[in-house]
């Protein structure tokens, strides 16, 4: 390659003399290839579509695919929302574009009881739950868009509980992400706090697929220590990751303006754990 001279003013933006150019229509110039340059670090923003999914017994479900730009099919996962936290909320919205950006599509959903009128409840063994998500499951393993062979699963709160039993059930799943799971509960009446964790989420100790858990520090439904002592049981490779902020990556004791700064800041890095650990599971799967 040729190595441009000041004496010879080849320029890459066409053969436009500046020189011969009044100041003014310079720095229309001048803008205009800056904006070139600039476009060229942008991101195109995904594709988001909505879905018409029924579940076994012929309910709507209310999908949300979002898929990277670009042509072709794509690794997937499909992310079950909490009891009440639904998947237009920040985690869930931030969660999402970060895995677009790696290239994987994303499908999100609402549970049947949380878009009834008036709203219900879960099911009191999540059998309903799971009925909704393996629908979106199926629906996206055959999706066009989607590499069937190379599909996630995972959720936030309830739905990471949900999420788990698709996935022990499923042997093609290549890996769970488990948003802010359920691993441990203060009884009433007493001061410290007691694992649920193999009640949620049974079978860990003879799990061989990679694994993803992230909870907040001061989260009151998985205290650290017991999701550290519970995910070290697994047999297959386990990744944890300790953010900031409560069950809803929340700092309340923090004043309005920094808590709010301190959520984004939160959901941010448990955005793009979830989106790193996805892509690298894919990236190494044949």
């Amino acid at each position: 390659m040729r190595n441009l001279s000041v004496q010879e003013p080849r320029r890459a933006f066409g053969a436009l003399d500046l020189a011969t150019e009044p100041l003014r229509s310079q720095r229309r110039l001048l803008k205009s290839m800056l904006a070139i340059v600039l476009s060229s670090f942008v991101a195109h923003p995904a594709q988001a579509d909505n879905l018409a999914v029924l579940n076994s017994e012929g309910i709507a479900l209310s999908v949300i695919a979002d898929f990277p730009s670009g042509e072709g099919r794509h690794p997937a996962i499909v992310l079950a929302p909490g009891q009440g936290y639904h998947m237009a909320l920040p985690a869930m919205e931030a969660t999402a574009r970060a895995l677009t950006e790696q290239g994987i599509a994303v499908f999100r959903f609402d549970w049947t009881y949380f878009t009834q009128q008036p709203k219900g409840q879960p099911s009191d063994d999540l059998s309903s739950e799971l009925r909704d998500l393996r629908a979106v499951l199926a629906a996206a393993r055959r999706h066009p868009k989607v590499l069937g062979d190379r599909l996630f699963v995972g959720g936030k709160s309830l739905g990471s509980a949900v999420a788990w039993r698709a996935f022990a059930a499923d042997a093609a799943l290549l890996g769970a992400v488990l948003l802010t799971p359920i691993c441990s509960r203060l009884p009433k009446g007493e001061t410290l706090p007691r694992s649920v964790a193999i009640e949620n989420y049974p079978g860990l100790e003879l799990e061989q697929r990679p694994t993803l858990w992230i909870s907040g520090e001061k989260d009151p439904l998985c205290a650290p220590r017991f999701l550290y002592e519970f995910a070290g049981k697994s047999m297959g490779p386990v990744r944890i990751a300790i953010v900031g902020g409560d069950h809803s990556f929340e700092s309340p004791a923090l004043p309005a303006a920094a808590a709010t700064t301190a959520r984004q800041r939160n959901i941010h890095a448990a955005s793009t754990v979830s989106a790193t650990f996805v892509a690298d599971v894919s990236n190494a799967t044949p």
